[in-house]
């Protein structure tokens, strides 16, 4: 039923192990796409949409209450744990955590663009100076040879 039953034994091998890292996880073959498998979430529904999903896999998470949280093949099985524990937010601190880092990183850059730009500007302008310099007489080129 909705794909839980046609899962191969090792998928139910890895399962077994991703539920050890969150015990609410699921893994289901995908109605929509045949040659894929869904890793799903228990989740709690506040809302539910109005108009019936046109996707069959989010009316089955919709009636057993999971979320997606993606999709993989079966060679891709062995990554998933890797790829749960790179992407879990709470892991680096929480929501909260994760924006300000953003932040932090995104006012970073600006920083460091800011200064590059700075930095073409001055020496335009320090080229521009040097050459309205020469031309007004103010300058003397030091490359030519002494009579």
């Amino acid at each position: 039923m909705y794909g839980l039953d046609s899962i191969p034994r090792y998928l139910k091998e890895y399962e077994r192990q991703w539920q050890s890292y969150d015990r609410f996880l699921r893994v289901r073959r995908s109605l929509d796409a045949p040659e894929m498998y869904l890793l799903e979430r228990k989740t709690r529904y506040l809302t539910f949409p109005e108009e019936r999903p046109a996707s069959r896999d989010r009316c089955a998470q919709l009636a057993h209450g999971y979320r997606m949280v993606f999709p993989f093949r079966a060679n891709e099985a062995k990554y998933v744990l890797e790829s749960l524990k790179v992407t879990d937010i709470q892991r680096r601190g929480g929501a909260k955590a994760v924006a300000r880092e953003l932040e932090n990183s995104e006012s970073k850059m600006k920083e460091l663009v800011d200064r590059r730009h700075h930095g073409d500007f001055e020496d335009v302008g320090g080229e521009a100076y040097d050459h309205m310099a020469w031309i007004e007489g103010r300058r003397v080129s030091m490359s030519g040879a002494r009579k």
